[in-house]
């Protein structure tokens, strides 16, 4: 697979795992009797795993330098690609923070 693929899919499965979680957190402080907090880790949970069942295929769903680290660290991902994965997790990150202070003004 093309590593611009893969660094598309790391960077999108990690802003929306940012931006739906904390819009979820954001929620549930808002609106205690609507969104309780419970739903804050159904909503982590939830967006995780549909993110590893739309985009595991391409990038292998990391979406965490730690568990980048932690691949390469046990061999089973190629040590050179490490600083691609990280810079598009981190640039999904800061995306989805970014997008949910936007919000948050409004």
């Amino acid at each position: 697979m093309m590593l611009a693929a893969k660094a598309l899919a790391e960077m999108s499965g990690t802003f929306l795992l940012i931006f739906v979680g904390g819009s979820s957190i954001l929620l549930s402080e808002k609106y205690p009797h609507f969104f309780p907090s419970f739903g804050v880790a159904v909503t982590f949970g939830s967006v995780i795993c549909l993110m590893i069942l739309a985009l595991g295929h391409i990038s292998g769903a990391h979406f965490n330098p730690a568990v980048t680290l932690a691949f390469a660290v046990a061999k089973r991902f190629p040590a050179a690609q490490i600083w691609l994965y990280w810079a598009s997790q981190c640039a999904g990150g800061i995306l989805g923070a970014g997008a949910l202070l936007l919000l948050r003004r409004v």
